[in-house]
């Protein structure tokens, strides 16, 4: 299976969202996977001190404005970086077809909305090159993806992309804040659908007997393949660790049911 990520958690919720977008928002079903090549941006320092004519346009734009060092940077379309997109029906006609979500893996993580907005313009294009009509005549302009922020942790919400030059916005980036903490792991443990278990720990209502339950359908589940199963708990295991809903107690208690399985649980994040 293509596993487009280094981070073990990007992968499980990627490789089964098919079966986990439907649980999370339940107006939507997945019709086709869209793995969509993102295009970077290469910048380096020029040598020496900034020219009079790059001094003077600079000052143009902005007055009273010093340039100190001036850069080249260099478009490259073929990145060799993906990014997965979904193609999805929604019960509502009018809501955008294509789906981009970017997940939280740790409550450090500043560059989410950056990342989630690439993924949202690159998909917008795709749309466009694969027959989704463009609008060019108006100032707003059509958007045929739905940008979703998947947060695991209550205390590091994201917050949407207002850049500002001299107090005018230049840069505006709104998107829907999926937290899970709000949805009820009991509910989703009763759907037996134990693709989206190791979600689990981030969800109300957690605590060491449920978690313990989930672990013992995962086993039964991959009870032939260690390496997936392995996978599943690693990813189960990080998120227990990073719960900011279970209390230390629920944690340790919950860490007793992962014991029989040291061995196939990796300490790292990187998905091999």
């Amino acid at each position: 299976m293509k596993r487009p990520y280094k981070h073990i958690l990007k992968n499980l919720f990627h490789e089964q969202a098919t079966e986990i977008i439907p649980l999370l928002l339940p107006e939507c079903r997945v019709e086709e996977l869209i793995d969509m090549e993102m295009p970077d941006i290469k910048t380096t320092e020029i040598e020496g001190s900034p020219s009079e004519f790059e001094q003077g346009l600079v000052g143009l734009a902005l007055p009273g404005t010093q340039v100190l060092k001036a850069y080249k940077t260099e478009w490259i379309e073929h990145s060799g970086n993906f990014e997965r997109a979904y193609r999805v029906q929604h019960i509502d006609p009018d809501w955008p077809k294509y789906l981009v979500i970017e997940m939280q893996t740790e409550s450090a993580d500043g560059r989410l909305p950056r990342r989630l907005l690439c993924s949202f313009e690159r998909a917008n294009r795709y749309a466009v090159e694969h027959g989704e009509e463009e609008d060019t005549t108006s100032m707003i302009r059509i958007s045929h993806a739905y940008p979703v922020a998947l947060c695991l942790f209550p205390q590091s919400v994201p917050a949407p992309i207002r850049d500002k030059v001299r107090g005018k916005v230049t840069l505006s980036f709104d998107f829907m804040v999926l937290g899970l903490w709000e949805k009820d792991a009991r509910e989703f443990l009763n759907t037996h659908v134990s693709a989206l278990y190791f979600l689990l720990p981030v969800m109300k209502n957690a605590d060491a007997t449920l978690l313990g339950l989930a672990i013992e359908e995962l086993a039964q589940r991959f009870h032939s393949d260690d390496v997936e199963l392995g996978r599943h708990l690693t990813g189960l295991s990080l998120l227990l660790q990073q719960s900011e809903v279970m209390s230390q107690e629920e944690k340790l208690l919950a860490q007793e049911h992962l014991k029989r399985f040291t061995h196939l649980i990796k300490g790292d994040t990187y998905d091999e």
